[in-house]
C-alpha cells in the first residue's frame, strides 16, 4: 500500500508538471527539491548505570511543485520508524528495508488565496510559530487543514498574524490508524515588530488535544505497542489512560538582534494545561550565538527547561531529549565544515523529578547526561 502510494503521488506531481505550467516561468522555476542526510554518534550515561552508545542515520527529500502563481505541492520521503508520533529519521545501521522502511512525511497543497490568507491540506509541517519545541515537537507530521491570516503595518514594521489548525496526530497513512478520535484543534494570535538589526515577536496560543486516552492505550495497553512516543505523563487510577486531560495556553516569545555581524536570538516558551490539576506548568528557554549558514560560520548556544510532568501531552512534546517530569540544561555548539557539510555537537543533562509515578517507572532520578555529535550533508 505505501509503495503504491507513493507511485501515485510520483505520477500526479509528473502530471502537474506537464499540464499546468506557471504564467511567466520556466519549467526550472515551477520545481525545485532539497534532502540531507545525517548521522550522528550518541552516549547516554547516568550514574549506576552502564553507558549506552549509539550510531544512528537518516536521509530526508523534499520536493515542491509550483502548480500556479496561488498553489504549491509539497512532499518530503524519509528514513526512520513510522510508527512514531514524533516521525523523525534516525535509525539504527542495517534497519532500512529490513525493520523500516522510506516513507511519506509531508503530502501536502497549499493555496494562498491572497495576500493575506493561506489555505494548506493534506499532510504537513506545523502550521504554529514555535520558537522551541515545549509544546509540539518540530517532527510531528500531523493531518488536516490549517489556516494562516497575516497583515502588515503601512510602513512593513509590524506584522500581525493568526495560525488556525484542526488535525489528526495519529497520521491515518501510518499503522496507527485505528486509534480513535485523536484529534488536535489549536489557534495562535502572533504580532512581529521589526527594525534594523533587529526584531521581537510574541505569541499566544490556545491547544486542545480531543481523545488523547487512545495515544495511552495505543503504547501501553496494546502488544506489540502501535506508537512509539515518549512516555512520561502521569496515568489514571486505573492505567486505562491519562490522569489530565490536555487544554495548553501556550506564551511565546523571540528577539533577535545582530551583533558583530552575526545573528543573537533569544527564544522563550510558557505552558500551562488547564486540564490538569497540578503539576501543569512548563517552561524553557535558550540563547543562541552566530549561524551555520555559510563554509566557516559558528553558532553556539544555552538552553534550560522546566517540565512538570502533566504540562503536555508527552508524545508531542520534545525539548531535545526530555519529555515532561524533567529539568535540566544543554549546550550547543554547531560549525560549517565545508560546502554542504555541517556538524553539530549537542551536551544535555537532565533528572526525572518523580520516576516513580511514571507508567513505567524509572529505577531513580540521577541526572542524566547525553552527549550527541551529529554530521549533517545537504544535497542541494
Amino acid at each position: 500500500m505505501g509503495t503504491r502510494f507513493f507511485l501515485l503521488c510520483a505520477c500526479t506531481i509528473g502530471l502537474l508538471t506537464n499540464i499546468a505550467p506557471v504564467a511567466g516561468q520556466e519549467d526550472d522555476d515551477r520545481f525545485s527539491w532539497n534532502g540531507m542526510i545525517r548521522t550522528r554518534l550518541q552516549g547516554d550515561y547516568q550514574d549506576g548505570s552502564r553507558a549506552v552508545n549509539r550510531f544512528m542515520y537518516g536521509a530526508f527529500l523534499n520536493a515542491t511543485l509550483r502548480v500556479s502563481d496561488q498553489i504549491d505541492v509539497t512532499g518530503k520521503v524519509m528514513t526512520g520508524n513510522p510508527k512514531a508520533i514524533v516521525v523523525a529519521d534516525w535509525m539504527s545501521y542495517g534497519d532500512l528495508f529490513v525493520r523500516e522502511n522510506p516513507h511519506i512525511s509531508w503530502m501536502y497543497a497549499r493555496i494562498r488565496l491572497n495576500p493575506s490568507l493561506t489555505l494548506t491540506a493534506g499532510k504537513f509541517p506545523l502550521p504554529f510559530f514555535r520558537p522551541t519545541q515545549v509544546v509540539l515537537d518540530s517532527d510531528l507530521s500531523p493531518e488536516g487543514l490549517a489556516q494562516q491570516i497575516t497583515a502588515k503595518s503601512d510602513d512593513g514594521s509590524a506584522t500581525f498574524g493568526l495560525n488556525l489548525g484542526q488535525f489528526m496526530i495519529n497520521q491515518l497513512a501510518s499503522p496507527v490508524k485505528d486509534l480513535d478520535r485523536t484529534y488536535f484543534l489549536g489557534g495562535q494570535a502572533m504580532v512581529r515588530f521589526t527594525q534594523p538589526g533587529k526584531s521581537q515577536t510574541l505569541a499566544v496560543a490556545y491547544y486542545t488535544v480531543a481523545g488523547a486516552d487512545s495515544l495511552f492505550a495505543a503504547q501501553n495497553l496494546r502488544s506489540p505497542a502501535l506508537i512509539v512516543a515518549a512516555n512520561s505523563n502521569r496515568a489514571n487510577a486505573n492505567r486505562t489512560g491519562y490522569l489530565s486531560e490536555y487544554r495548553m495556553i501556550n506564551f511565546s516569545g523571540q528577539y533577535t538582534q545582530t551583533v558583530n555581524g552575526r545573528p543573537l536570538a533569544l527564544n522563550a516558551d510558557y505552558v500551562f494545561n488547564m486540564g490538569a490539576d497540578d503539576m501543569r506548568h512548563g517552561i524553557t528557554g535558550s540563547l543562541m550565538y552566530g549561524s551555520t549558514g555559510k563554509v566557516g560560520d559558528t553558532r553556539a548556544g544555552f538552553q534550560a527547561f522546566l517540565m512538570q510532568q502533566d504540562a503536555t501531552l508527552a508524545p508531542f512534546s520534545n525539548i531535545d531529549y526530555t519529555q515532561t517530569n524533567t529539568k535540566g540544561a544543554g549546550v550547543i555548539f554547531g560549525h560549517h565544515l565545508i560546502e554542504k557539510l555541517t556538524v553539530d555537537i549537542h551536551l544535555y543533562t537532565r533528572k526525572y523529578d518523580s520516576p516513580e509515578t511514571l507508567v513505567s517507572p524509572a529505577t531513580n532520578n540521577a541526572w542524566r547526561t547525553r552527549l550527541r555529535v551529529m554530521f549533517m550533508l545537504r544535497l542541494n
